[in-house]
């Protein structure tokens, strides 16, 4: 079973998707904190890729795979404008990494 994030990981991962990517932040907490849970979830259910949508349209997704997280979206919808948060994000997601020692491999 791949390892799960921290609960402060997947918030701070989250806020990576709100302020590079446009993910949905409500004032009540809901898109976070169903995030968050998929992200810490303690049964044998992996979330992999999880669709946040926000600026990047529909494909908006954030993914767990070969050993790293990202962002990404359709390449139908990558213009310009989406590639340049897309390099941000995966940038700020890739500090978040290291700065958290996450490896989803290691159990």
């Amino acid at each position: 079973m791949p390892k799960r994030m921290s609960a402060k990981m997947a918030d701070e991962v989250y806020t990576i998707l709100v302020e590079e990517c446009g993910a949905d932040d409500h004032e009540d907490g809901s898109e976070r904190r169903r995030f968050v849970e998929a992200q810490t979830r303690e049964d044998d259910y992996f979330i992999y890729e999880y669709r946040f949508c926000g600026a990047l349209g529909f494909g908006g997704k954030f993914w767990i795979n070969d050993g790293r997280i990202y962002v990404n979206c359709y390449p139908e919808d990558q213009r310009k404008k989406e590639k340049d948060m897309i390099e941000k994000a995966n940038k700020r997601l890739a500090e978040i990494q290291k700065k958290y020692n996450y490896n989803m491999y290691e159990i």
